[in-house]
């Protein structure tokens, strides 16, 4: 479980907070000061999420100050825009300015309002948090869960497996996509192999 502080966000950002349903507002910059969460710098809506987005979320960075970002997405949820949360957290920045926004996060997306908050992206560099950076973020996220190499093996293995079925009458095994005879003496042993007469059988082409 993450420690919180005791931070909490001052009456003005709250308020702020409720003007945000409308729709109107695009970029949110937070930060921490004097003990709580606090407004700092705010953008209208100008075009689409997309277009606004560097125009909108680039300036708000700084050297060596943490903060957060409240962007807005033109998609909707849960009766209401989604949001996205920027957590900006430079290199340079002091350790337990570090520490304190890693840690008043969660306070922050609660006071907003968590269900609104659809995404949210960490970054330490311009280009980690800049449009090119998010879409990279997003393409990550959706991708499929890397496979391990027992599940990479025994997916190939299913690509090539087949019903077998031995029997006096069998003229041909076949892989998928490729057909091929199967000797006299290979055919025997494989029998033998159904019956539980042989424990292992190789074949080769």
């Amino acid at each position: 479980m993450s420690h919180q502080t005791g931070i909490k966000a001052n009456e003005d950002l709250l308020n702020f907070f409720g003007n945000c349903r409308n729709g109107n507002i695009r970029s949110v910059r937070v930060t921490i000061q004097d003990e709580a969460l606090q407004l700092g710098e705010y953008k209208e809506a100008q075009g689409t999420w997309e277009d606004d987005y560097d125009l909108m979320v680039i300036p708000f960075l700084r050297e060596k100050q943490p903060c957060y970002i409240l962007y807005r997405l033109d998609t909707q949820a849960h009766g209401g825009y989604e949001w996205l949360l920027v957590c900006w957290s430079p290199d340079d920045s002091p350790i337990r300015e570090k520490m304190l926004y890693a840690s008043t996060k969660a306070t922050l997306k609660k006071e907003f309002g968590a269900a609104q908050i659809s995404d949210e992206i960490f970054g330490t560099a311009e280009e980690d948090v800049n449009l090119a950076g998010l879409l990279k973020h997003k393409t990550s996220a959706s991708a499929p869960v890397p496979l391990t190499l027992r599940e990479e093996e025994m997916k190939e293995i299913k690509k090539l497996e087949v019903g077998v079925d031995i029997g006096i009458d069998t003229k041909h095994q076949t892989l998928a996509g490729v057909a091929f005879p199967i000797m006299e003496n290979a055919l025997n042993s494989l029998k033998k192999f159904a019956n539980g007469h042989l424990q292992y059988v190789q074949l080769k082409i």
